[in-house]
């Protein structure tokens, strides 16, 4: 999959699939943007599914990312969505989500879900945004501590 696209705010962004040599620049953003994850842990999701990993270009450079995930309980699972700091407020986010959303529906997945940082204010009202409602809290989910807001939407 790839798709060119001038987001709501007019930036053009192309959005398609990761592939391995990528994963540098994704580390990159998911550090800058204060994630938990690891190389060896993306790289493993890439594996398990590859079209849940989807990457947002503005002239060949990678900008943001969208990692999904299926549960055993057939939901899907945004595990993460990071933007280069110095590209956000540009619609990366929500056109990487629509791209996410686009995916789940091919696989017929009724419900999708993510944790959001409790002080993670845009990002919250990103997803509110989009659709997702709160539906729970959990306490020291973060490495450092900070609990997580859990939302969910219906597909």
């Amino acid at each position: 999959m790839e798709i060119a696209v001038i987001t709501a705010k007019g930036f053009k962004i192309k959005v398609t699939g990761f592939e391995t040599p990528d994963i540098r620049r994704v580390m990159e953003i998911e550090e800058e943007s204060f994630l938990d994850g690891d190389a060896g842990l993306y790289l493993e999701l890439y594996e398990e599914w590859p079209e849940g990993f989807l990457i947002a270009e503005n002239e060949g450079k990678v900008i943001g990312f969208v990692v999904l995930v299926l549960t055993l309980d057939g939901d899907g699972r945004i595990f993460s969505l990071a933007v280069d700091p110095k590209y956000r407020g540009k619609g990366v986010g929500k056109t990487l989500l629509k791209a996410a959303f686009n995916t789940l529906r091919k696989r017929k997945i009724a419900y999708v879900w993510l944790e959001v940082r409790a002080n993670n204010l845009v990002a919250q009202r990103l997803y509110r945004s989009m659709g997702f409602i709160e539906v729970g809290f959990i306490p020291y989910y973060y490495k450092d501590g900070e609990g997580a807001i859990r939302m969910w939407k219906v597909m």
